[in-house]
């Protein structure tokens, strides 16, 4: 047996150990700026891709450490066994998505109306780097009508007016950012625009968003667009945002509808009397008098009678 003075550990793995620790640092310190703290997203990009790049080298690193302990019989192993689970971990989220980046096109820009997209207007300005805030054309529309046929404008019998007021309140119900929120003018005929941002879950990426409302009094259409400000393929993200805001402002339509008002009041009737009912219900009948008032009042009302005088 080797004394413990000569015991070795395998070459790489103190190199593994340290990569891998300070990849997984760096991307979590990265992504909690990003989220919370305004780091720019392009900065963030690039030290994500510096992390993931530590990681493969402390893959490698802990693999050439695994051959060297398998083959020569040194020292290290469990080290290098917590530097590959740490690197495998961190690139198992990049290449989780990899089956998404095959599967869906290659754009950041989702609209219900592909031929007069809402356009920006609070939200045109964008910093340097980012993607410009002017639709992408045919080429954009048609791979949008291929991957995401069901997104189309949303409409209802309800006047313009009201139909922006289930906007904006389907807008805070996802709790995006309201930037804009212009009403829809009748005389002359202006369609209600409200812009606002929202940010993806873990990381935060930004995305900028625009409802336009236009109709008339009876009728009015919905159409909303969502795009990324950072990046050229989305992950369907700008897709999932828009159909849950179709949903929610749905979910309005049908709270704010003359039976669905009319069905709860029913039902508080119903209620109410059900529960009059059973208090009614649960009072005692009364079998005999239950105080000296009452057993008072029948003599009293004989009293009142007029005695008739004998013939």
């Amino acid at each position: 047996m080797d004394d413990a003075s000569t015991y070795r550990v395998a070459a790489g793995v103190r190199w593994a150990s340290r990569i891998a620790t300070f990849s997984a640092c760096l991307l979590l310190v990265a992504i909690l700026l990003h989220r919370f703290n305004g780091l720019s997203t392009p900065v963030a990009l690039n030290v994500f891709a510096a992390s993931f790049a530590g990681a493969v080298a402390a893959l490698l690193f802990a693999a050439w450490a695994m051959v060297r302990i398998w083959r020569k019989g040194e020292g290290g192993a469990l080290r290098a066994a917590i530097a590959i689970v740490i690197s495998v971990c961190m690139l198992a989220w990049p290449v989780g998505y990899l089956s998404l980046h095959w599967r869906l096109p290659q754009i950041s820009d989702v609209t219900t109306d592909t031929a007069s997209p809402p356009r920006f207007n609070a939200l045109a300005a964008r910093p340097k780097g980012a993607n410009p805030s002017a639709y992408g054309g045919e080429k954009v529309s048609q791979a949008q009508l291929q991957a995401y046929p069901d997104l189309h404008t949303f409409v209802l019998e309800r006047p313009v007016e009201e139909a922006f007021e289930l906007v904006e309140e389907a807008a805070r119900k996802l709790r995006w950012k309201v930037v804009a929120a212009e009403p829809p003018v009748a005389r002359p005929t202006k369609a209600g625009i409200l812009e606002a941002t929202d940010q993806t879950l873990v990381i935060g990426f930004l995305d900028d968003i625009v409802v336009r409302v236009e109709g008339s009094a009876n009728r009015s259409r919905v159409d909303v667009r969502s795009a990324s400000r950072y990046g050229q393929f989305d992950f369907g993200q700008n897709a999932t945002r828009v159909r849950r805001f179709l949903i929610e402002l749905q979910a309005r339509v049908d709270a704010s509808s003359p039976n669905a008002i009319a069905g709860r009041r029913s039902l508080r009737t119903t209620r109410a009397g059900a529960a009059l009912k059973k208090g009614k219900a649960s009072d005692p009948p009364k079998t005999g008098p239950q105080s000296a008032g009452d057993r008072a009042a029948p003599s009293a009302q004989r009293a009142r009678v007029p005695k008739e005088t004998p013939r």
